[in-house]
């Protein structure tokens, strides 16, 4: 498993609660098994042969903060890391340069890892930290849900292009939609019982890509009546009450502003520039392969994208990946059949610095003079704006 988690976390905008605890610092004890079956990536760096506690940091442009490090040698063994943090948080455990990345949540004293390296997929195990556990979980669970949904998108797109009958189409939707009822039912439930606030508005930040409008309100309230004071819910209640064009990742709205300009390689190293699409509809697509959130997001993308190509809307995709194979694999495996450019700098991308947003998937929507026309744009909203615009 490549280092996945904490992008997941970033896609969904928590990286954080706001819950005050008594007990800032920690310790976090890992016994490891087969570092030397760990699977390495090619352009292995100085970084490999370290384990890092990393924190995640909310913020405009901010890495992750390196909280303690330790080297680790030999097949097996055991390391101690010390963290401190005045509110709970979401740290991880990363292995060398992006290889493995386990998630915490610091609700303990002491948290004990076990992990066998040799292994890509549940490859260690929690305890001592009850939060921790459950992050794990959601996260197997969600992962695999999500999974269902994209292929059941896949088949029903692989279906409309080789104009399959009616009947198997209405099959194939029929699919597609229960697999995204079972998501939402599972995240339903989970914000309606977690314990943990952090852990409720992660799930909430998932089910903000798939919830209708009122069971997001219905499990935000519930969230806010059982987790009073919690900031991060406000703010999630101040940015729904907002019409979906004002809404923003972060910072002041693009909306009725001039798109800066950006210059950026393609997958091929063709420069690639946003003032080259003026005169036309652009959505400009913040995204990344790593991210679970915009992959799953993908499939409305690419239904709007051949949908509304023919009158004069085209999309530039715009990744914040720092692997270029991984990039290339996802514009495939998803048919991403638009533009794309990235310098392949992960968050330090001058995209980031650019659009100052704090979370992808993120968008905005520009007319034909350069003008930003509406941002954060996601399913129904994606396909209601273009057709009020180009229709």
């Amino acid at each position: 498993m490549k280092k996945i988690v904490l992008h997941i976390l970033a896609c969904v905008f928590i990286f954080s609660s706001c819950r005050n605890t008594d007990k800032s610092r920690f310790q976090v004890k890992l016994a490891y098994t087969n570092s030397d079956k760990m699977i390495m990536p090619q352009n292995a760096g100085k970084s490999d042969g370290w384990v890092f506690l990393e924190e995640i940091v909310y913020g405009k442009s901010q890495p992750p903060l390196i909280i303690d490090s330790q080297k680790i040698s030999g097949s097996s063994g055991n390391v101690t890391f010390h963290g401190r943090s005045q509110a709970q948080a979401i740290f991880e455990l990363v292995f060398g340069d992006n290889v493995l990345a386990i998630p915490l949540i610091n609700d303990a004293s002491e948290i004990q890892v076990e992990a066998d390296l040799s292994k890509t997929k549940d490859f260690y195990t929690v305890t001592g930290s009850p939060a921790s556990k459950q992050l794990q979980d959601l996260l197997s669970r969600v992962s695999n849900l999500n999974n269902e949904i994209q292929s059941s998108f896949g088949q029903l797109d692989s279906l409309k292009k080789i104009d399959a009958p009616d009947s198997i189409l209405v099959a194939a939707n029929s699919k597609k939609n229960a697999a995204v009822d079972q998501l939402n039912d599972y995240l339903k439930q989970f914000i309606q019982t977690t314990p943990n606030a952090t852990l409720g508005v992660l799930a909430l930040g998932w089910a903000s890509r798939s919830f209708q409008p009122e069971q997001m309100q219905t499990s935000l309230k519930d969230l806010k009546a059982r987790f009073p004071g919690n900031a991060f819910l406000a703010e999630m209640e101040k940015n729904s009450q907002q019409p979906p064009d004002q809404q923003s990742s972060g910072g002041d709205s693009w909306v009725g502003k001039t798109v800066p300009e950006l210059v950026m390689p393609d997958p091929y190293g063709k420069e690639i520039s946003i003032s080259s699409f003026k005169g036309k509809y652009v959505l400009i697509d913040f995204w990344a392969s790593w991210c679970g959130p915009c992959r799953m997001e993908n499939p409305n993308v690419v239904k709007a994208y051949n949908e509304f190509k023919g009158k004069n809307f085209t999309i530039l995709g715009v990744s914040l990946d720092k692997d270029k194979d991984a990039w290339k694999k996802a514009i495939t495996q998803d048919h991403l059949s638009w533009t794309h450019m990235s310098d392949l700098k992960y968050w330090n991308s001058q995209a980031v610095e650019t659009f100052g947003f704090q979370g992808i998937p993120f968008n905005v929507l520009v007319d034909p003079s350069g003008k930003v026309i509406a941002e954060s744009l996601r399913g129904e909203d994606l396909d209601a704006k273009l057709r009020q615009v180009l229709n």
